[in-house]
């Protein structure tokens, strides 16, 4: 029998095998209308679907990287265009965020107009639905708080000549505080992760309303709010910390196929996951993009990601951290674990070579025989190897939320409310990621002893933990470091290329360390860029949204 579970890869009008096809022979679905619909538990799972739908994977995680400091694609793209500071309102990218965040509302909005007619169907029930409409719904104005700042509240479904539909934009404060009262609201009704049966893999839960309402709480300076929302995770049971047995791969493992949550159920560390599968035709490229055979990496660490992993338990500025990076292989020496479980390390597997399948050194030239990387390093987190050989294939799930980042969300908001930080905070929040890869402990009395600063550490661990899922780029706005955005993006240094790869970086310049010199140019200006500029196209469409944010006027 084929297996059931419907997950966060469903969209309107699928359903997986197994599940009862017969209302779709019968009716349609494009001519459903409300007087046809809203009476069964059925009904009310494909219309919250469609609102599941919107949790997007790989372009709300990876593809968000490009805005940071962690990645380099040398080719073009809006995504790196944004993230250079040099755009205008007109961006495509920009109205597209702006767009489909929208488009999900509406979704959620009419899933809650309507759901209550479902009344063969218990309260209890119609509550649970009406819980993930909302969760849904708060998750897309997170991101829309996050980027454009004020923006307008709709709850209702708005129809072409309604004024609604040239309304004003809310400000950013009360959007705050309703999109975290709306998480609660969800919480409040939806069932805990443990309740869900194997069938429901993919649907919101009381886990994963609370853990959004962390890292949002966190993101505007709520504090008590982030440790609060964070704790009912912690406390909740079910969530943990995935863990193989094998220090050297849990990691790795961890965003591969073989930790995929419905077929591995050991994996209880994903809270919120878009799933895929071959079988129900949603698959991503991911795999392929990070190692292709036969071109240039579409993603490639960056020198400043690089520099971020401790040696010998210590940052490498350090002298008492005994780095070296005398050849390539040489930087991966002593560092922590989880950068050779992120980034590819000479002599571990890989797919970037027909016919090789253990990485020796990069390439930089632009022959069509294996993997081109721009930095002189390849990835390996989200890699499934089995993958790589046929085009957009891949079936590992991408997380949107893991229970790591509840645990750094709570360290952190802690620290920033001014608490006095103990080391029993610390061994139950950063030292269970490092424990599962067996890292160098964080011990504060070390911090104090070398001068570190406890603050820059819990930042450089979330850097660490969370590379390559989207999150660096916001991190840095709601740190006001945007300045590191301007810096220029430098790759390995020229003087560890390998010698047949030499003739292909000849002419490329380096900085006053000797690292490749990849893009310069970037700007970020403090009056206009932590926010960006209301989409061209909106205002154009409603004058009504202006003015615009300050600088974009």
């Amino acid at each position: 029998m084929k297996t059931k579970y419907l997950a966060i890869l469903l969209c309107a009008a699928f359903v997986l095998p197994g599940c009862n096809d017969s209302f779709l022979d019968r009716i349609p679905l494009d001519e459903l209308t409300d007087e046809t619909y809203w009476e069964t538990e059925e009904h009310l799972i494909l219309a919250s679907n469609a609102c599941i739908n919107y949790l997007r994977g790989k372009s709300r995680s990876v593809d968000m990287e490009f805005l940071g400091d962690n990645v380099f694609r040398e080719r073009s793209s809006e995504y790196k265009t944004l993230g250079s500071g040099n755009f205008t309102s007109d961006l495509s990218v920009i109205n597209s965020e702006w767009t489909t965040d929208y488009d999900g509302i509406r979704r959620c909005n009419h899933f809650l107009e309507n759901y209550e007619r479902a009344q063969k169907v218990s309260a209890s029930v119609r509550e649970r639905y009406a819980g993930e409409a909302i969760f849904i719904r708060a998750y897309l104005y997170s991101y829309l708080v996050n980027c454009f700042g004020d923006v307008p509240r709709v709850t209702n479904t708005i129809d072409v000549g309604d004024d609604e539909l040239y309304g004003s934009r809310t400000d950013k404060e009360t959007m705050i505080e309703w999109i975290l009262d709306e998480f609660d609201r969800a919480a409040a009704v939806l069932p805990y992760a443990k309740d869900l049966k194997d069938s429901e893999l993919g649907r919101p839960t009381k886990e994963a309303a609370w853990a959004f309402s962390s890292r949002f709480a966190l993101y505007h300076e709520r504090w008590d709010k982030a440790v609060s929302s964070a704790e009912e995770v912690m406390t909740a049971g079910f969530h943990k910390l995935y863990d193989n047995g094998n220090p050297e791969t849990t990691y790795n493992e961890l965003f591969t196929l073989a930790a995929n949550p419905v077929t591995n159920k050991n994996n209880r560390e994903f809270i919120v996951t878009r799933l895929y599968s071959e079988e129900a035709n949603q698959t991503h490229n991911l795999s392929r993009e990070l190692q292709v055979p036969n071109e240039e990496a579409r993603s490639a660490p960056t020198r400043s990601l690089m520099d971020a992993y401790l040696c010998n338990g210590l940052p490498i500025t350090l002298p008492a951290s005994r780095y070296r990076e005398n050849t390539h292989e040489a930087i991966f020496n002593n560092r922590d674990p989880r950068m050779a479980q992120t980034i590819l390390k000479p002599g571990a597997k890989w797919g970037g070579y027909p016919g090789k399948t253990t990485y020796e050194q990069p390439k930089f030239s632009n022959s069509a025989t294996s993997c081109r990387t721009t930095t002189g390093w390849y990835f390996t987190k989200f890699v499934e190897l089995s993958a790589i050989s046929r085009y957009n294939k891949d079936q590992n799930a991408i997380p949107l939320m893991r229970y790591a980042e509840v645990l750094l969300n709570w360290i952190e908001a802690k620290e920033m409310r001014g608490d006095a930080i103990t080391q029993p905070d610390i061994d139950k929040s950063i030292n269970l990621l490092r424990d599962r890869v067996g890292a160098d402990k964080m011990v504060l009395t070390k911090l104090n002893a070398y001068g570190l600063n406890l603050r820059d550490e819990i930042r450089r661990e979330r850097r660490v933990e969370l590379a390559l899922e989207g999150e660096r780029y916001f991190d840095l706005l709601r740190w006001k470091q945007g300045d590191l955005l301007a810096k220029d993006v430098t790759g390995m240094r020229k003087s560890t290329v390998p010698p047949s790869e030499y003739v292909y970086v000849e002419d490329i310049p380096t900085d006053d360390k000797g690292n490749l010199i990849l893009m310069t140019g970037r700007t970020f200006s403090d009056m206009k860029n932590y926010l960006w500029p209301i989409p061209f196209t909106q205002t154009q469409r409603n004058p009504n949204l202006l003015p615009n944010n300050p600088g974009w006027e």
